[in-house]
């Protein structure tokens, strides 16, 4: 299964956004390991939120590691690969705030996603499980991350 955000995507809310979804279409990206896409049309109660500019970015990117790296010789002694590395997949997404009127500072948002090389096809299910499980305390979370962004309590 590919990576294509169209939408909208499904309703966010919190304490001042209502329903919040976000439609994107495709951007090209910056080098060929990338998918990128930027919001194109706001739904729900978003007062004064803006889509995509070149001066105000709203832009999801997803991107896969240079190469795909696989486990080393496994060890017959200790029964163990002598070194697992990792294949990260890389999500950023750019969004912009203003600081003063008419001007915009980017908000650089990350997630690497280490998944230890091999693990897919051996134990799929509890890879899948991890990653939704992030994904699920975010969501669960959301409106208590962007309180503790404002006032830095934890």
């Amino acid at each position: 299964m590919s990576i294509s955000l169209t939408g909208p995507t499904a309703a966010i809310t919190t304490n001042s956004i209502s329903a919040g979804t976000y439609s994107f279409v495709a951007e090209l990206a910056r080098d060929n390991r990338s998918k990128a896409f930027v919001v194109s049309t706001l739904g729900g109660t978003q007062t004064g939120v803006e889509i995509h500019r070149v001066d105000a970015p709203k832009r999801f990117v997803v991107k896969n590691p240079a190469t795909f790296l696989q486990p080393s010789a496994y060890n017959v002694t200790t029964g163990r690969y002598g070194r697992v590395p990792k294949n990260s997949t890389r999500v950023i997404g750019t969004g912009s705030a203003k600081v003063a009127a008419n001007q915009y500072e980017t908000i650089p948002i990350t997630l690497d996603i280490g998944i230890p090389a091999g693990s897919m096809s051996y134990d799929r299910a509890n890879v899948e499980a991890s990653v939704l499980m992030f994904i699920a305390g975010l969501y669960d979370q959301k409106e208590e991350i962007v309180q503790a962004l404002y006032d830095g309590l934890i």
